[in-house]
């Protein structure tokens, strides 16, 4: 049977065509335009290509909504032939698509790991893993599936720097920024295509209060960046955090309008980076003028139809930013709809931050921190990084400050920093920052408030 570069058999093509499925792949990997068209030509040429097939449906989940899922095709399965004929592995991954069309990722999840414990060169199913671990805020298990099939890779193994970029973002959410680093760099250099592995620097230079070296990390790829497809608009949300966190207000504001929201978009990643950076800049005074409509036009046709409760949290935000108390009220009972597999866990906590940002919206900022506040440390089971999760700490802070709870706000605050400034390691910057929380309780003035809450370190 035929085999990959890594040495995994394929059913339903030769040589050329799984060259091309390689080439597909990466493609995907760069987040590149037109993926899909690629994948179908090989379908065109390949018709039994299961794994071609698979990966279509992959990349159609990927749009990260109910209504896409609805339009993987499953039919290929049906075909006896094609089944008998299809390896182990193979049928492990249409078994993991099934349960994704599903909506259960919880499952997918499970059987890729089975497909790495078998096959740990298996690059598509440990993307596809940790893709989805981390909406479902399971960062150790980010690093424990990687660690375990770590000593299976080496720099000689084909998408070595596809395995290292993906580490290293799950090395950078459980807070080990010097590792993370030097294996986002790597696979930077062995292909500087690879938006995974640029976006994992990223976070890591916001993390580390590095806001002048992330500017300049994103910067000097201005010319690369439109090269790829709407991921990138989430490379240059991070650049917009580190204009923000120096102040260049103006600069955000040009940043949104020209390259992160530059129209209205259903894209959940769109949907997340630009109802969090708009609602960033009011909080620390900025008119943001009529922005909030643009969203409102990109999602008023899916609410409730986000696969990932994070994005739905931000569809809140835009209902609320826009005065749409009925749609808020729907996309509140949408999160348990029978007719979509939701999980009861995640979903409760959901509709309590939901119900939190919509009090504070409506300037009920006692109603706002009841329901954030017992959710602070449950955010993860909702998916995201720290660094976007940011938003709903800030939205906490500020109906605690609106309330006038002093001593909250300062210890709200002191948590925010000590979570990104490394305390430990940097102590010197660490005291600097707490002592100038500590100095608010002798007095609040807007100014300082805002300025402590737009500069994290």
């Amino acid at each position: 049977m035929n085999k990959d570069s890594r040495g995994l058999s394929y059913s339903g093509t030769d040589q050329a065509g799984i060259a091309k499925f390689e080439e597909a792949m990466a493609w995907n990997f760069d987040y590149r335009p037109n993926g899909l068209e690629k994948v179908d030509a090989l379908l065109e040429a390949y018709p039994n290509f299961v794994m071609a097939w698979v990966l279509k449906g992959y990349s159609i989940a990927s749009e990260g909504r109910f209504e896409a899922l609805s339009n993987i095709p499953l039919t290929f399965v049906e075909n006896s032939s094609i089944r008998i004929a299809s390896t182990p592995r193979e049928r492990k991954h249409v078994l993991a698509l099934a349960a994704y069309v599903q909506g259960d990722i919880k499952k997918s999840v499970e059987i890729w790991a089975d497909i790495l414990n078998e096959w740990p060169l298996d690059l598509l199913a440990f993307r596809q893993t940790t893709g989805n671990l981390f909406w479902m805020g399971q960062r150790q298990r980010l690093v424990d599936t990687a660690s375990k099939i770590a000593p299976y890779w080496t720099e000689n193994t084909p998408g070595y720097g596809y395995f290292i970029g993906a580490f290293s973002f799950a090395l950078e959410e459980v807070g080990e920024y010097s590792l993370a680093e030097k294996y986002a760099r790597r696979a930077v250099e062995i292909n500087p295509s690879d938006m995974w592995a640029v976006h994992s620097m990223a976070h890591v230079l916001e993390m580390n209060a590095r806001t002048d070296e992330g500017i300049a990390w994103i910067e000097e790829r201005h010319e690369r960046l439109p090269k790829h497809n709407a991921f990138v608009g989430h490379i240059w949300w991070h650049l917009g955090l580190f204009h923000l966190e120096q102040g260049h207000t103006e600069k955000v504001l040009s940043l949104f309008d020209e390259y992160i929201y530059p129209e209205a978009s259903s894209f959940y990643l769109n949907i997340q980076n630009g109802a969090s950076l708009l609602k960033r800049l009011e909080f620390v005074g900025v008119d943001v003028g009529n922005r909030w409509e643009r969203l409102y036009t990109g999602v008023k046709d899916s609410v409730g139809d986000y696969l990932y409760l994070f994005t739905e949290l931000h569809t809140a935000m835009i209902l609320s930013r826009s005065g749409n108390a009925f749609q808020l009220s729907q996309l509140h009972s949408s999160l348990s709809d029978w007719s979509k597999l939701r999980y009861a866990n995640e979903t409760e906590i959901a509709q309590q931050l939901v119900s939190g940002i919509a009090a504070y919206e409506g300037k009920e900022y006692a109603m706002a921190s009841e329901k954030i506040l017992p959710q602070r440390y449950n955010l993860s089971v909702l998916g995201g990084s720290h660094a976007q999760q940011d938003i709903l700490t800030q939205y906490l802070i500020d109906a605690e400050y609106k309330n006038g709870h002093v001593h909250t706000v300062t210890g709200l605050m002191k948590e925010r920093v000590s979570r990104r400034t490394q305390w430990d390691q940097k102590p010197e910057r660490f005291m600097e920052m707490w002592q100038k929380i500590e100095a608010m309780k002798d007095g609040m003035s807007d100014d300082i408030f805002r300025q402590l809450l737009r500069k994290v370190q």
